[in-house]
């Protein structure tokens, strides 16, 4: 079941990306930390204004090394984004991902692959005309421990 309805969340949301003819667009790096594997996080995320107050956000996501095992996740969510006052907005978000972590023990390596859904909510305050700061918590259904996000980020449109 959740497979299926992460397909058709990845499906909306690529299909509204192709639809939308102009918008603003951002670049994100983030850094942050991944509660499950207790690892930190280093990632990009480009977002893309699909209409006034939706957006999709592609991204990637690399997890430090921690008890042999790195972690690399790529996920695509909706924003819906609500805006608070001058500068400050708040969005929460629906989206899909996969996460794919990579254990070298004793000479050996295995690598698992999980797909799920992400749910989570974010804000975001304006610092300058093309740059934002930005603070998100996302957690990530998936067949096995279902880990957790804190990230900062800074967005730079353009």
């Amino acid at each position: 079941m959740k497979k299926i309805l992460s397909s058709i969340i990845l499906l909306v949301a690529f299909s509204l990306g192709m639809h939308a003819q102009t918008g603003t667009k951002a670049l994100m790096p983030k850094l942050g930390y991944q509660t499950e594997f207790k690892r930190f996080a280093l990632g990009v995320e480009g977002r893309y204004f699909v209409t006034e107050n939706v957006r999709i956000a592609p991204g990637v996501t690399f997890l430090f090394p921690k008890n042999s095992m790195t972690g690399f996740d790529a996920d695509i969510n909706v924003h819906y984004v609500f805006p608070i006052q001058e500068g400050l907005s708040v969005y929460p978000f629906l989206g899909g991902a996969m996460l794919n972590n990579h254990w070298s023990l004793d000479g050996g390596s295995r690598n698992t692959t999980d797909f799920g859904m992400n749910v989570g909510a974010g804000a975001q305050y304006d610092v300058m005309e093309n740059g934002y700061v930005n603070i998100e918590f996302k957690y990530t259904f998936v067949d096995g421990p279902d880990p957790a996000y804190f990230m900062l980020g800074y967005g730079i449109r353009f």
